[in-house]
């Protein structure tokens, strides 16, 4: 398995574990499919879609704090890439 199926694999898994309300694993696989796309060419939106997961984990743990760096990072890559329902919505979860 290359690393964009790694990714692909780790992104959609965070996504299940955020769903069954698995918080720390949600986190876990998304940290790890943020960290692979960063490495990757021309990757924007799935690299904003785990940060995105990232976010919701860090925020359903408590850590919002944290999950501020994420919703930011995620919302510039949404505006570059013209998604306006990510930009939306990363902007709901950065006005609380």
């Amino acid at each position: 398995m290359d690393d964009l199926e790694r990714a692909y694999e780790l992104r959609h898994s965070s996504d299940l574990a955020r769903l069954e309300a698995r918080a720390v694993a949600a986190l876990a696989e998304a940290t790890e499919a943020a960290d692979i796309y960063f490495g990757l060419p021309d990757r924007g939106l799935d690299l904003a879609d785990s940060l995105r997961l990232k976010a919701l984990a860090l925020d359903a743990l408590g850590r919002s704090g944290e999950a501020v760096v994420d919703w930011t990072e995620a919302r510039r890559l949404y505006v570059d890439l013209g998604v306006a329902e990510g930009v939306a919505e990363c902007d709901t979860r950065l006005s609380r």
